[in-house]
């Protein structure tokens, strides 16, 4: 999974730097086990897997902001939360902490999403497919 414009950037949550290669390899592994890592689910696998630092390489945390999700402010609507947990990579903050973080349609996009909730209008499967090819 590559976003256009992206860089370096791999995957849903677009990871660069020392995040990378751990990400690819876990794709890799993914592969070689006929699972797609394109899939939703993968993605969102591997992004826990990541936060609770099954990725880690020995030197320490991929991600020494881990508690971004758990020390959230309560109260955020879905603007304020995207903007929380995005950040930016110049402010140090948030969890994805984008080189350019394009807050105005992340914020939009959450609420997009908050309104198809409210709404009822989002589905999820009742049985996730593992993101397997085979």
């Amino acid at each position: 999974m590559i976003e256009a414009g992206s860089g370096a950037g791999r995957g849903a949550m677009q990871y660069t730097g020392l995040r990378r290669p751990p990400y690819d390899a876990a794709r890799e592994q993914a592969l070689s086990e006929g699972i797609d890592p394109n899939s939703n689910e993968w993605q969102e696998i591997y992004f826990a897997q990541e936060y609770a630092g099954l990725h880690d390489p020995a030197e320490g945390s991929l991600i020494g902001w881990c508690c971004v999700f758990e020390d959230r402010p309560a109260g955020l609507d879905p603007a304020a939360a995207a903007a929380y947990w995005t950040g930016s990579a110049e402010s140090g903050e948030g969890y994805f902490r984008p080189g350019t973080p394009h807050s105005e349609r992340r914020q939009a996009e959450a609420m997009r999403i908050w309104d198809l909730i409210e709404a009822g209008d989002l589905l999820i499967p009742s049985e996730p497919d593992h993101g397997r090819t085979n």
